[in-house]
């Protein structure tokens, strides 16, 4: 029968603690001591060992979320915008407008095309960074496994019970005999770590070598994409310089049709500026009212206030300020104003398509749509002018706090001044030219009387 003892490994090894067992190890402790301080070291590294993480990829620039949401949003203001040219057939000659969209078309795809080429140069950055990260795996599999051999071979050259209950009896105390059969159960942990180190690197090589298939697929796919939109390209600019050489032939009439509608937009801009002026003399009045009325109050009472100072140009009502506090946090989200549309005529100064020495100026953005469409608020607020002008039909200022959205060329309007309007709502039907067979809405955005790029204002 054994004799009682303690268990001092998981092996079940057991001990009587006699004088005489210790002795019969004692020439064997010292190499045991030696062997197991090799353990510990063995122990230390498994335990700070890592190996390379995974490659993120990081580009300057845009994103390949961005630049995906960007191809997006060009293919559909691209289907947009062949949708408007269907009507014009090979049989009749297109009109000024028809060519400022099928120029605007084709800037669209060559920015489509440079989306493509950024979105390409990312998947080949993120192709050659996946196969040097899957290279830096195997080499850090190979040193794992290594590793791993040696331990095994330590363990099976060490599996005695003998040698490790030898190491623990050999300790000059209590304390050391703790230490060294702690340190015999970390390498035991070592062991699963260095193993469990190896499956996650195995699994994460796997991993890479399907991304980074994945990713050659994408870019294989992208490349046929760009392909067939250079080809596109060529062919529009084909049929553009085609167009505008036949309507170079009536310039003189063309240009004459520029400057009759920049002085239709001068009489618009006029019309706009009158309105807002009023609007903030208006509302300057009624401020002053209200402080006039509450300094007559306060003497009345016997009491003395100091004069409120007078605002900088529009005076704001709390809800007011508000308002137009909201509508500058949206700046860059605000919805279209229509559900559907392609800009045909950006903000600012640029050159006709037709000719390089006529400079039309936009004092906001033209937007083409379909017949029928709704113009749509962009953001809540209050209809400040509903008013009638020639060349521009019906035009629908919204007032934002101090901004205001102008909507101009509408028919059968659906509100009328000083009704409160919410964001995307209907303000009436976009005017379709029967001679040109366009239907376009101009849209404006000014900050009192100051005007703004509205494209940097709605979204993208």
């Amino acid at each position: 029968m054994k004799k009682p003892g303690i268990i001092l490994f998981d092996s079940g090894l057991e001990t009587s603690g006699h004088e005489t067992f210790l002795k019969s190890f004692a020439s064997r402790a010292s190499q045991s001591r030696v062997n197991y301080i090799r353990i510990l070291l063995a122990v230390v590294c498994a335990i700070v060992l890592s190996v390379s993480p995974t490659y993120a990829q990081k580009t300057k620039g845009k994103s390949k979320q961005q630049l995906q949401n960007e191809i997006t949003s060009l293919q559909k203001e691209i289907s947009t915008a062949n949708q408007l040219l269907k009507k014009t057939t090979k049989d009749k000659e297109m009109t000024l407008n028809e060519v400022s969209l099928l120029d605007k078309k084709i800037k669209q795809r060559e920015n489509l095309i440079k989306a493509y080429n950024e979105q390409i140069a990312i998947l080949d950055k993120e192709i050659n960074a996946g196969r040097n990260n899957i290279k830096t795996l195997n080499s850090d599999l190979k040193s794992l496994r290594k590793e791993y051999a040696k331990m095994i071979t330590f363990a099976y050259r060490n599996r005695s019970h003998y040698d490790r209950l030898g190491f623990v009896f050999a300790s000059k105390d209590f304390n050391q005999a703790f230490s060294r059969l702690r340190y015999i159960r970390q390498f035991n942990d070592a062991r699963k770590i260095k193993m469990d180190q190896i499956t996650a690197t195995e699994q994460r090589i796997t991993g890479e070598v399907e991304a980074n298939q994945q990713a050659r697929e994408e870019q294989a796919a992208l490349l046929k994409d760009e392909k067939a939109q250079q080809d596109a390209l060529k062919t529009e600019k084909e049929d553009l310089n085609l167009q505008v050489a036949k309507l170079k032939k009536k310039e003189g009439s063309i240009q004459q049709d520029i400057t009759n509608k920049q002085k239709q937009a001068k009489k618009l801009q006029k019309a706009i500026d009158d309105i807002i002026a009023e609007e903030i003399r208006k509302a300057n009045a009624e401020a002053e009212r209200k402080r006039k009325e509450a300094e007559k109050q306060a003497k009345e009472k016997g009491k003395t206030t100091a004069p409120a100072p007078k605002e900088k140009g529009m005076a704001l009502t709390p809800a007011e300020k508000a308002l137009s506090s909201d509508f500058v946090g949206n700046k860059g989200k605000l919805p279209w104003p229509v559900e559907r549309g392609i800009i045909s005529s950006s903000y600012g100064k640029h050159a006709s398509v037709v000719s390089s020495k006529v400079t039309v100026t936009n004092n906001g953005i033209d937007i083409a749509t379909t017949e029928g469409a709704q113009a749509r608020a962009v953001f809540d607020g209050e209809v400040a002018s509903v008013t009638k002008l020639t060349g521009a039909n019906t035009v629908v200022i919204v007032r934002h706090g101090e901004y205001f959205t102008v909507y101009s060329n509408l028919e059968n309007v659906t509100v009328k001044r000083g009704d409160k309007v919410k964001t995307k709502q209907n303000l009436g039907t976009i005017h379709t030219s029967k001679t040109e067979g366009k239907t376009e809405l101009h849209f404006e955005l000014l900050k009192e009387q100051v005007r703004q790029n509205p494209e940097n204002w709605l979204s993208k």
